[in-house]
């Protein structure tokens, strides 16, 4: 008998719990799904723009991946407080880790930044033949980490 009690003060829980909130969950739901369809709409269009202006496929599509993730994570964001979930500790925690993760790949952080100037500013281009620190060579490919150098 005790334990019918329990199920059914559950089941009046999980009843008045759907009750309550079931258009704030369908609302969360609808902001996630729109969220992920816009993502993926405005990831393609990035990446098309991107290639129509003629810009290096790594660096299009490292656009497209931003472009696609931040709005999704905006959805998120806007979703989560409908659930009933406080989202302001989990934004200064990520906060933190953006900072610790940062300070700890800064070096590999500074490599990237260098190649994403080489792409954007084009000092050379593929074909060019460079010296870098006493070594000449002719540009085969650059990409956002590295450029690739034949002699």
């Amino acid at each position: 008998m005790e334990e019918l009690e329990q199920v059914s003060a559950i089941y009046n829980t999980v009843v008045t719990y759907l009750v309550s909130y079931s258009f704030q969950i369908l609302g969360a739901i609808v902001i996630l799904t729109i969220g992920v369809l816009l993502g993926r709409r405005i990831g393609a269009l990035v990446l098309a723009l991107c290639q129509k202006r003629n810009l290096d496929i790594t660096l299009s599509r490292f656009f497209s991946s931003c472009a696609r993730l931040a709005i999704i994570g905006a959805a998120v964001i806007v979703a989560l407080p409908k659930l009933g979930v406080q989202i302001t500790p989990f934004i200064a925690a990520l906060g933190a880790i953006g900072l610790g993760a940062g300070l700890a790949i800064q070096g590999l952080l500074s490599n990237y930044g260098a190649g994403l100037s080489i792409i954007l500013t084009r000092p050379f281009v593929v074909g060019d033949t460079i010296r870098v620190q006493g070594v000449w060579g002719v540009v085969k490919e650059v990409h956002l980490a590295y450029t690739l150098l034949t002699n």
